[in-house]
């Protein structure tokens, strides 16, 4: 079985992206868009996508934090999409975290079997490890990841700008995470932050 990886695009000097976001929904003609959000990214990220995409789309809020990452909230999710009629051509972009862009990967791959789905990550550990590989999933019975699928988005986007509006602690976490990845297979990486 081939798999097909996604494209992954950084923000960077004058490349935003919101252009190839916007290209590639109008590329598909997909017949409807939603924007799955925790309430934290509901306010300090969803502003900047709104601003920038081109195209109309319901949002659907979770409350934030891990411990959302469970059935209760997946079923949330599920519901919200059938309330909106979302049928196989849509589109649903997770924007948040690592616990939205597993949450709402799994929701897409699970939602009339399969929708298409893109990631844009908005934590530097989201950036570096959930949000691509392909990972989804839900926490079940106090077990973290216990119940999902390996199911790819078409798309990762990142935006350094999501970057400013995380507390320091959970940046420096992020940060450790890259370095961890230094330590296991590019030298360079770790140098660089020596």
């Amino acid at each position: 079985m081939q798999v097909s990886l996604p494209q992954i695009i950084i923000s960077k000097h004058n490349l935003s992206i919101f252009d190839p976001l916007n290209s590639f929904i109008e590329e598909k003609k997909y017949s409807s868009l939603i924007v799955l959000v925790d309430t934290n990214t509901e306010k300090s990220c969803l502003p900047l996508l709104k601003k920038n995409l081109k195209f109309d789309f319901k949002t659907i809020v979770i409350p934030a934090g891990e411990s959302n990452k469970n059935d209760k909230s997946l079923i949330e999710v599920w519901n919200k999409l059938t309330a909106y009629q979302i049928d196989r051509k849509s589109l649903l972009i997770n924007l948040g975290g690592g616990m939205i862009t597993d949450l709402g990967g799994f929701a897409a791959a699970t939602y009339k079997r399969g929708i298409d789905f893109i990631n844009i990550p908005t934590s530097m550990l989201a950036m570096v490890d959930a949000a691509i590989g392909g990972k989804t999933g839900i926490d079940f019975n106090g077990l973290k990841n216990q119940i999902g699928v390996f199911a790819h988005p078409k798309m990762v986007l990142m935006e350094p700008e999501f970057l400013k509006t995380l507390p320091k602690r959970e940046f420096i976490s992020g940060l450790a995470e890259v370095i961890k990845y230094g330590f296991i297979q590019d030298k360079k990486t770790v140098t660089y932050f020596e």
